[in-house]
């Protein structure tokens, strides 16, 4: 492949990626733990105190800040704290490490290698759909980690030794600020494994590598300066301890020993497909892998980071994220020389673009029961497809088998975004109307919470433009939000089988005027 036609397909692929990817990003509720970075992010605004992050005013001590001051800057660009100013971060994220591996990899292998290990890391299926529009640190983490690992190698190879130690620790740092201890680890297996391969451990002693440590963490040091030493050593420790299961179950370590491999397998889909399927195929291949000295220091830092999460009890899948812009410049090398019959490849593509139109209008009717919707889904989606399938396509060599599947990861991503968002979003409880309600209601009056459902709280905080405060004895003047009636209970939600009631102590009446039935009284407990 040419170097024009290389670079005009990475520019494409990016471009058509982010369009996937911001298709309906704000549709869907904020879900999981997405409400709480919501929050710690309106707190942050609200109350501009930007080192100690809080959740419903109360001190949050598992994650440094660095990951919120990313969304605080994205919503103040917004303007708004919303379902995309927070999501968009993430997408983001994917497009930098992207275009970081670009760059580096060109740097470090030829040109294709650069592209395939670009285009592989968006599209491992647990980026793609996991992670890649999600308001979590987990991509941010990923960029930061790599970049440490990655310029740092490149730089250190290359004789540079002051700016390859700045650039790791300084990366590290950042990715410290992010999710604490962890990011540690990722970095010093890397260097351990490049001077066990040099067979020079004493390297790791020199003048250089101590003014870079010195000079990298000054971010990380930065911010324990600021918080009390007290506060900033919970946060620290409060991830890792957080990460041990608190007890130990033998039957539920065996089987998460043993499942930890296939739902890697499934998280790397379909990269990982593919390369067993080589693997099989050409039993040999592997070896141009370990004999090369690159991708020899990718593989046992790959492997060294790796099994820590698998041997550790409280591992979960994302937390090996940071590992897959190594492993997809390694599966780049691999396969690399792969190709497909052309004419073949352009009819898998169109195969799948004919059966999934259909597939999501009926799906989606049967489903929603709403044919507007569904036909406003379908227009949004054919306009991608259409894009996809007559601007871009013509423009790029999809005979290699990495960007064949790249191009059907990002059509799924497409189909995903155009139908699984907003069908998903029909069928779920009103949790943003509700929360108007509530905000309409107590507009006059100060509203504190007894219950820590985050995603209620954070859209309440949203609409109601004020922090809204956890108490487990709300003022008596006060309205407050409970799981259970309290007091007068002035109105009762329902968000599915949860219901909340809007209660208070003293107050009878809003506005003057009874609420429906809702103003019965009830014994607090």
């Amino acid at each position: 492949m040419k170097k024009e036609m290389i670079d005009r397909t990475f520019k494409l692929f990016l471009i058509f990626l982010s369009f996937a990817l911001l298709i309906n990003i704000g549709t869907f509720v904020l879900y999981h733990e997405e409400p709480r970075r919501g929050i710690i992010t309106f707190e942050m605004l609200k109350t501009h105190n930007f080192f100690q992050p809080t959740v419903l005013l109360e001190p949050y001590f598992r994650k440094p800040p660095f990951h919120n001051w990313i969304l605080a800057i994205s919503s103040e660009i917004f303007g708004s704290v919303s379902e995309f100013s927070l999501r968009f971060p993430s997408l983001i994220s994917v497009i930098l490490t992207s275009v970081f591996l670009f760059f580096f990899s060109s740097k470090l292998f030829e040109r294709k290698v650069a592209l395939f290990s670009a285009v592989i890391f968006p599209t491992f299926f647990m980026v793609l759909f996991g992670y890649s529009t999600k308001t979590e640190p987990d991509t941010l983490f990923t960029f930061l980690v790599s970049s440490s690992i990655i310029s740092w190698y490149y730089f250190i190879d290359k004789g540079k030794e002051r700016i390859a130690w700045f650039l790791g620790y300084f990366f590290t740092s950042l990715a410290a600020l992010t999710k604490g201890f962890p990011a540690f680890h990722f970095f010093l297996i890397a260097i351990f494994v490049y001077f066990f391969l040099k067979k020079d451990l004493k390297g790791l002693l020199s003048f250089n590598h101590i003014v870079g440590f010195v000079l990298g963490i000054f971010p990380f040091v930065g911010w324990i300066l600021t918080v009390p030493t007290e506060q900033a050593l919970k946060t620290l420790f409060s991830e890792v301890i957080s990460r041990a299961p608190t007890q130990f179950d033998l039957l539920e370590t065996i089987k998460r020993f043993i499942s930890f491999p296939f739902r890697f397998l499934f998280a790397t889909f379909p990269w990982s497909v593919i390369v067993l399927f080589y693997l099989y195929k050409e039993k040999e291949s592997y070896k141009k892998l370990v004999n090369d000295k690159t991708t020899l220091f990718l593989i046992l830092t790959f492997i060294g980071n790796f099994l820590i999460y698998w041997f550790f009890p409280g591992s979960r899948m994302r937390y090996v994220m940071p590992l897959l812009p190594l492993l997809s410049i390694l599966i780049a090398v691999y396969l690399k020389d792969k190709y497909f019959i052309h004419k073949r490849a352009k009819n898998i593509l169109q195969f799948t673009l004919e059966l999934i139109v259909p597939l999501g209008i009926v799906v989606g009717v049967i489903i929603t029961g709403n044919s507007s919707l569904i036909l406003k889904e379908t227009i949004v989606f054919l306009i991608f497809a259409y894009l996809f399938y007559f601007y871009f396509l013509p423009r790029v060599n999809f005979t290699p088998i990495v960007i064949l599947f790249a191009l059907l990861m990002l059509l799924f991503r497409g189909f995903y975004s155009s139908y699984y968002l907003p069908i998903a979003e029909s069928k779920y409880p009103p949790v943003r109307e509700v929360a108007k309600e509530i905000a309409d209601l107590t507009k006059e009056y100060p509203l504190f919470t007894k219950t820590k459902y985050l995603q209620l709280c954070f859209y309440v905080e949203k609409f109601k433009n004020s922090v809204l405060p956890y108490s487990s004895k709300p003022p008596k003047d006060s309205l407050f939000l409970s799981e259970r009636p309290e007091g007068n209970v002035l109105k009762e939600f329902s968000l599915g089988k949860r219901k909340f009631y809007l209660c208070s102590f003293s107050i009878e009446r809003i506005e003057g005027k009874t609420l429906e039935a809702e103003s019965r009284k009830t014994k607090s407990q």
